[in-house]
């Protein structure tokens, strides 16, 4: 006798349900999120329009030919045509415009803003030290100009970082040969608010800069040290800034200086022809805006540049000799394996001392 097999039960065609309800819960998701971005996208249009319109702090200006909104569905992106800042009022009558200029914003996050600078960029402004008067125009090109701004809270000033990659810069001139020129490999800017030390409201951020790969005009670059310069880094909190956004950047440093401000700098490293230095200390300024203070500095190849002063008749070669052999006591007696000696830089009445040696002198800032 033989058994039949029994029939596989019949497969119930699928739900159709199962196959639609998530397809149609992503279809509403999709929707709900598009119309949250094109909310997000209006309001920051009528952010943007506001802020260019409304009063600003030191009469600042902000204008644009030409604004689109784009970026969906990951970011708005505000594209400005002919951007424009200027500040009319203020007595360097500065002002900054560009051929273009990319906003992006989060859609979830509008206090986080990272702007590209499109095309050449051009920074007027009126010479006010006391030698000035005259009007300059600086034109600018990069392959790169990022900057990123996060809002703090309670704060007067956020976060912010400026990436500039290969400068060429051009003050009062359309071409090299008529013109003074500047040129970068990279230039890097950061600062944030600071904590306030125990038991002070002191207003203070922390910044860190760094220049790589630069380049003077030999007419414009100092003759001990020469046109290039391969690393000027820094990283210094800058203390009792004024509570006030004032447009112009004179008057914003007098309030600072007469108020008590300071940079203390934390870590300082220049590589410039000759000078191999690093630096920690503290600067303000004095009462004719020139830097003024001292640092606690060592030098590398103290012998090259003290050649160098020499050579471009600095120092007479008589202190070359006691400088030399003072700087040569001074490193075996401190025992630097790396061959660097420990040496003060004083800045005073518009001079640089390093050491007893007068290497330069200083202008006022503004």
């Amino acid at each position: 006798m033989t058994s039949t097999p029994s029939e596989a039960p019949a497969r119930k065609p699928a739900s159709r349900a199962r196959i639609f309800v998530p397809a149609i819960a992503l279809a509403v998701l999709a929707a709900i999120y598009s119309v949250y971005w094109y909310v997000m996208a209006g309001k920051t249009r009528e952010f943007l329009e506001t802020f260019a319109t409304e009063h600003h702090a030191g009469n600042v200006a902000v204008n644009w030919s030409g604004l689109s909104l784009s970026g969906y569905p990951y970011r708005i992106e505000a594209s400005f045509t002919a951007p424009a800042i200027s500040a009319p009022n203020a007595p360097e009558d500065w002002s900054w415009s560009a051929r273009g200029l990319d906003a992006d914003f989060l859609p979830y996050s509008l206090n986080h803003v990272v702007l590209k600078v499109d095309g050449e960029q051009l920074l007027q402004y009126r010479d006010t030290t006391k030698n000035g008067g005259r009007r300059h125009a600086v034109r600018i090109t990069a392959e790169g100009t990022w900057a990123s701004y996060v809002n703090v809270k309670d704060a007067p000033f956020g976060r912010l970082a400026i990436d500039v990659n290969n400068l060429v810069a051009l003050k009062d001139g359309k071409a090299p040969s008529t013109g003074q020129r500047f040129a970068a490999g990279r230039l890097q800017f950061h600062t944030r608010p600071a904590e306030p030390a125990k038991g002070l409201a002191d207003v203070s951020y922390d910044v860190a800069v760094q220049g790589n790969d630069m380049a003077l005009d030999n007419a414009d670059a100092p003759r001990v040290l020469g046109p290039r310069i391969d690393i000027i880094s820094a990283q210094a909190r800058i203390r009792n800034l004024p509570r006030t956004a004032n447009a112009s950047p004179g008057d914003f440093g007098r309030a600072w200086a007469t108020g008590g401000g300071v940079v203390t700098i934390s870590d300082m490293q220049i590589k410039w022809g000759p000078l191999d230095l690093w630096a920690q200390g503290e600067l303000s300024l004095d009462a004719e805006a020139r830097p003024q203070g001292r640092l606690e500095a060592s030098i590398a190849d103290y012998e090259g540049l003290l050649k160098a002063l020499v050579k471009n008749k600095v120092i007479s070669q008589k202190d070359q000799r006691i400088a030399t052999v003072g700087l040569g006591i001074v490193a075996e007696l401190q025992g630097d394996q790396a061959g660097r000696v420990r040496v003060p830089v004083t800045i005073t009445e518009g001079k640089i001392f390093l050491g007893p040696v007068l290497v330069a002198k200083l202008e006022p800032l503004f």
